[in-house]
């Protein structure tokens, strides 16, 4: 593997663990996001893992994004995904997600990922919008 696509691999890793210390980001209207410390490894394969989202009530999701990723040796073991359908209620809403590894690169293995999520959120009655973000290590277990 040439040292420019171990650079291309690496750098964005390094990036994420840079600003990994911010676990929940919160927009100021509401719209949050956040990952429980502890995921499921299952076969090496299989992630599963606890996230809680929230926006104001009468607001509508749309889209979303999901990415675990987690240096193995040399290569970075990926998956991606998107959080379940919900509706925007005003309160927490646990949201269990499950991602599987992408089968180009290698196998996760127990230990710390990086989980890195979005979803947007829209009311359409004032054209009011907000983004709950979050990056955070979590312990595959």
């Amino acid at each position: 593997m040439s040292k420019l696509v171990r650079a291309a691999l690496i750098i964005p890793t390094l990036a994420i663990l840079a600003v990994s210390s911010a676990t929940v980001a919160m927009a100021d209207n509401g719209v949050n996001l956040s990952v429980e410390p502890n995921a499921t490894l299952t076969a090496r394969l299989e992630v599963q893992m606890t996230m809680t989202a929230s926006c104001p009530a009468g607001w509508y999701t749309m889209g979303s994004s999901v990415v675990v990723e987690q240096a193995v040796g040399k290569s970075i073991a990926h998956a991606s995904g998107y959080l379940p359908y919900f509706q925007c209620t005003g309160t927490d809403q646990v949201l269990s997600v499950i991602l599987l590894a992408d089968p180009s690169g290698p196998a996760f293995k127990k230990g710390t990922a990086i989980v890195s999520g979005w979803f947007p959120a829209y009311d359409y009655t004032t054209f009011t919008s907000g983004v709950g973000s979050v990056i955070t290590p979590v312990k595959l277990k």
